[in-house]
């Protein structure tokens, strides 16, 4: 079945509405739960410690406790009828998101759908999480697409098979909390450190002791670790050449003075600074030598021009 009348693309408030009040798309549906283009779901039934708290059930108006780290289950109180030609996508409604509620498995709906959703759900919080039937969970968006599909959803069955046989399976395989799901039991999707040793050892020719002995032994490792040593001599050999020839390039002038001459060493270039030597003349006195301004005997006066 497909619904010819609807334009391509998402469905609004109205859309949605004339469908459910022709008795299409969604069943037990309540009006007030529409949104622009959307609608919530609500929680409807419940399986926790084995038992189905539906509508009919005894505790159909009690809370259910959800402990932290704890895993629950639950089918969505509205059922969708879904024709060929429209698809939907589930999300978690913010509400419960924000309250630590994390929906473990929101997505896409096939056209031909009918029945509940299913709602796996983990409690993020560090304290108790209440839930009640009514709450809404979902929200859910419809899309109409270009042509109808020529292959119907296979999986339906009524909502009473639905719940029997989910937990039946839910209480059998289900890990109940999250430290469940990571580590414990037989049946834990992830190995631990123990079991990956056994793996190690029960693989054909090859055990943990070989796999190390391999990775030593291997002609790279070798190679790696003699262009390793190689590399650092090579840096510290280059280190002393450039200091050495900073050395040479630029010496320092050595000058030595007397009262008569001045030597300078050649420059880097090869050519000898030129010196002017001038000798300090006076007159003799009674006194002995002539003394300059600072009190002293006059000495000789030099000059040094260094090349640049």
């Amino acid at each position: 079945m497909s619904i010819p009348t609807l334009q391509t693309g998402i469905l609004a408030k109205q859309d949605i509405e004339a469908l459910i009040n022709d008795g299409k798309l969604i069943s037990n549906a309540d009006l007030g739960r529409l949104e622009p283009c959307s609608y919530d779901m609500r929680v409807g039934t419940i399986f926790y410690e084995g038992q189905v708290i539906n509508g009919a059930h005894s505790q159909a108006d009690a809370q259910i406790i959800v402990q932290p780290g704890e895993i629950i289950s639950l089918f969505t109180e509205e059922e969708l009828h879904l024709p060929l030609n429209i698809a939907a996508t589930a999300f978690a409604i913010n509400e419960m998101s924000s309250k630590g509620l994390l929906v473990l498995n929101p997505g896409h709906i096939d056209p031909g759908f009918e029945g509940p959703l299913t709602v796996k759900a983990l409690n993020m919080r560090k304290v108790p999480l209440a839930i009640t039937r009514g709450q809404a969970i979902f929200t859910v968006i419809f899309e109409c697409m270009p042509t109808s599909t020529n292959k119907k959803y296979s999986g339906n069955k009524s909502r009473a098979d639905r719940e029997r046989e989910f937990n039946a399976r839910d209480v059998e395989t289900a890990p109940g909390t999250l430290a469940n799901l990571v580590i414990l039991g037989t049946d834990a999707p992830f190995p631990n450190r123990q079991e990956v040793r056994e793996m190690i050892a029960l693989a054909p020719f090859v055990n943990e002791q070989k796999v190390k002995e391999l990775i030593g032994e291997h002609w790279m490792s070798r190679w790696t670790l003699v262009f390793t040593i190689v590399a650092a001599i090579a840096s510290i050999v280059a280190v002393i050449i450039g200091a050495a020839a900073l050395y040479v390039a630029y010496p320092k002038p050595v000058v030595v003075r007397d009262n008569n001459s001045v030597s300078q060493p050649p420059t880097a270039l090869g050519q000898a600074t030129e010196s002017t030597v001038g000798t300090a003349t006076s007159k003799p006195t009674a006194a002995g030598p002539a003394a300059d301004s600072s009190g002293g005997t006059a000495a000789s006066k030099t000059k040094i021009k260094i090349p640049k």
